[in-house]
């Protein structure tokens, strides 16, 4: 029996390579893969105007269908109405019984922290984190550090990420405009306070320590790790890679400019670090947290994992994204392209066998 699975996106217009490269490849998986937007979901009658894609001619057709009961959700949210409009009714389809999700997606940073912040075993390399609700707090927690670090709750693409740090008695701020390393000076904290209290107003902030990641260059670095489940349902790594920012600057993001190398590029250039000692950590973090991932929120699919190595070789998670971008698979390890395609098709197979077995034991009993 063919398998219907929908694509969710706010731009199901655009013409995404990866969602085309997918639909190229449902067949083998004896999927009907469709592409919609949820604004585009009639509440009358539950229909949906949007795409089905045709594996003759490999392109999107327009056309009108039933929510599909299989989800990939890929859609990334705006401030705006539309995108408020979309994450509630995501939000709604989540909730349906008679729907599966892929991946049920991750809470925003602080309830993930507050989730994770008493499990033994991951604890240790959560950076310390505290909710920026004044000026005051801000100030407060600047006293404690050389330098801290203010980033949205439910940030994403390092937007909105400021650096704050001590300058004898002022105070010097740090961000990234369009690409670019803006910073302020302000003389004192009676001169700050105003600048905070206007910026905490726009966004729920997180306070943590500015860690250490800087290279002999002055870049700041991450290693993201991107990793899925495979045909069975089990947690592997598809790839990783070191992503290094602008010298002096803030964010390790590769559409903020960053740039990128293989993992075992960049072990050469760290001879004094301990390789043995980093690969038996990374691999031991990497084998815990999604599975507690999953045990504290909800079921996942992918995940981008980003993790500060500091200069004393301690390893903190900066991030943890489900729906993670692919082109540290694509700059990297192009050879995993094939498989990134067919995952969601061979993970969606998967669930969908795994309710026929339910079904048919229900039955049974």
């Amino acid at each position: 029996m063919t398998i219907p699975m929908g694509i969710l996106t706010l731009t199901p217009e655009e013409n995404d390579g990866y969602f085309k490269e997918i639909g190229k490849r449902a067949v083998e998986f004896d999927i009907a893969l469709y592409l919609f937007s949820p604004l585009n979901i009639k509440p009358e009658n539950s229909l949906i105007f949007g795409y089905q894609f045709d594996a003759d001619n490999a392109e999107w057709i327009k056309t009108e269908f039933s929510i599909p009961h299989f989800l990939y959700d890929r859609c990334f949210y705006g401030a705006d109405r539309g995108s408020k409009e979309a994450k509630t009714i995501v939000s709604w389809l989540k909730a349906r019984k008679d729907i599966t999700f892929l991946g049920y997606g991750l809470p925003n940073k602080w309830i993930l922290y507050e989730g994770l912040k008493n499990h033994p075993l991951i604890s240790p390399y959560l950076p310390m984190t505290t909710k920026a609700s004044s000026a005051e707090k801000v100030i407060n927690e600047l006293s404690k550090y050389e330098e801290i670090i203010l980033k949205p709750i439910d940030g994403a693409h390092g937007y909105a990420v400021y650096s704050i740090r001590s300058d004898g008695k002022a105070i010097v701020v740090k961000t990234t405009k369009k690409g670019k390393i803006v910073e302020k000076k302000f003389e004192n904290i009676e001169q700050i306070s105003p600048w905070l209290e206007s910026l905490l107003i726009k966004h729920i902030f997180l306070i943590q320590p500015r860690l250490d990641n800087r290279n002999k260059n002055n870049e700041p670095f991450d290693l993201r790790v991107f990793i899925q489940k495979d045909p069975e349902g089990n947690w592997k790594e598809v790839g990783r890679g070191v992503r290094n920012g602008k010298k002096y600057g803030l964010l390790t993001n590769i559409s903020a400019g960053a740039s990128v190398q293989t993992y075992h590029s960049w072990l050469p250039t760290v001879p004094s670090f301990d390789h043995h000692y980093l690969s038996n950590e990374l691999q031991s973090l990497l084998s815990i947290l999604p599975i507690e991932l999953e045990k504290s929120f909800h079921p996942l699919f992918e995940l981008g994992i980003d993790i500060i190595i500091a200069r004393d070789q301690s390893l903190w998670i900066l991030d943890m994204n489900s729906k993670p971008g692919r082109k540290i698979i694509s700059l990297n390890h192009p050879n995993e392209l094939e498989s990134l395609y067919k995952a969601p098709l061979a993970y969606c197979q998967f669930l969908a066998n795994q309710q026929s077995i339910d079904s048919a034991a229900i039955k049974l009993n």
